[in-house]
């Protein structure tokens, strides 16, 4: 099986934007990732990410998250992005769940 690892950017088969995969490695060994579309024009604000550091441009949609079964799609890796692209991200993800008081 072809599995993808956090930060990987894919090319998902009946998804109009590519993808960078967020959830960990550990999560994605079950074939079954967490993604946010990449996409090219994006109103500025904290959960629009611009990937700064990866052969791909855009901006990460951190507010659209998906859950994709790997097993039941065709996809295809474009490229990986780095350690802090996918930092900046998971930040943007997690900050969603945080807890406020209040």
């Amino acid at each position: 099986m072809n599995r993808a690892e956090q930060g990987d950017l894919l090319k998902i088969s009946g998804i109009k934007y590519p993808v960078i995969v967020v959830s960990n490695n550990f999560f994605n060994r079950s074939g079954k990732v967490i993604v946010c579309p990449i996409v090219q024009e994006a109103l500025e604000g904290p959960l629009h990410i611009p990937l700064k550091d990866s052969p791909v441009s855009g901006y990460v949609l951190c507010e659209q998250v998906r859950f994709l079964d790997l097993s039941a799609r065709h996809f295809s890796k474009v490229t990986a992005s780095h350690y802090f692209d996918i930092m900046d991200i998971s930040d943007a993800v997690i900050s969603m769940f945080d807890y406020q008081q209040g």
